[in-house]
């Protein structure tokens, strides 16, 4: 058997001066493969902070350049234990507010397919059209993964009990929209064409708690929820053994999102040729 760990971590603008102790504890993680997101001024310097943190955790770099707000996404992994066989730094060919990469990776001789993405911070129903480049991924024996930060709760998540308590303006950004322009409750939208899709969400597969991963950090929008995810395509679902998000007191410290991590174990197969990429 095949062990994978996948992780997901949104940086906040880059990591800033918190950069040093967001590498430290990601490499104490043992990751086989990490994306990332909110990568700013990551491609400075002849991507000079990039290919430190890479350094440090001893994994290879693949940079995704986002169309807003600098928010780039990096995926790395773990050579010559994971090779990357290619990558597409945006398959939705600029449709999305930030980007969806694609890294066609092999581990022992697995053939997977990463994808990570920050979806639309600013409306629901940008993020349904988004998700409508996504869902092919989860057709049938799809070996793909979804990681990123996808700013939408999890079909399985608690509703926010007290909307009010958020400021007006920022409700067109979490909010569903009636068609008479009133608003209810969290805008789910696209979480439900992933799931119907037949992405995975660990949290239900393992018929474990939902965990928060944002919502701490900013005094304006204190909210603990699940922003973050890992969904696996129908040809990984039985695969997934572990479902980790990290929060501690160190971890809420360093970003305004939380890592989240999953480990895969996979069957034994042929082991695949490849070269580093």
């Amino acid at each position: 058997m095949t062990t994978l760990r996948l992780g997901t971590y949104n940086l906040l603008n880059g990591g800033g001066d918190r950069f040093y102790a967001q590498a430290e504890f990601l490499g104490r993680q043992n990751l086989d493969v990490l994306c990332l997101q909110e990568a700013k001024r990551w491609d400075e310097d002849g991507h000079a902070r990039m290919r430190a943190f890479a350094d440090h955790l001893g994994m290879q770099a693949l940079f995704a350049p986002s169309n807003s707000h600098r928010c780039h996404l990096v995926t790395l992994f773990r050579w010559p234990r994971v090779c990357c066989t290619s990558f597409r730094p945006d398959v939705a060919e600029g449709q999305f507010h930030h980007a969806v990469s694609r890294a066609d990776l092999t581990v022992s001789g697995h053939e997977i397919q990463v994808l990570n993405t920050h979806l639309s911070p600013f409306s629901g129903s940008s993020r349904a059209r988004e998700a409508d480049w996504l869902t092919e991924y989860a057709a049938p024996g799809r070996r793909a993964v979804l990681a990123g930060e996808l700013n939408v709760q999890g079909l399985a998540d608690d509703e926010r009990p007290d909307w009010d308590a958020l400021p007006r303006h920022l409700h067109s950004r979490h909010r569903l929209q009636h068609s008479d322009g009133s608003y209810g409750g969290s805008d789910r939208l696209a979480m439900a064409k992933l799931v119907h899709a037949k992405f995975t969400d660990p949290v239900t597969a393992l018929g474990i708690p939902v965990a928060h991963t944002a919502g701490y950090w900013n005094p304006t929008e204190l909210w603990d929820h699940r922003s973050d995810h890992i969904r696996l395509a129908p040809g990984l679902a039985c695969s997934l053994t572990r479902y980790e998000v990290l929060d501690t007191d160190k971890t809420r410290s360093l970003s305004d999102h939380l890592p989240v991590i999953v480990t895969l174990t996979l069957p034994q197969e042929r082991r695949a040729a490849c070269t580093r990429t």
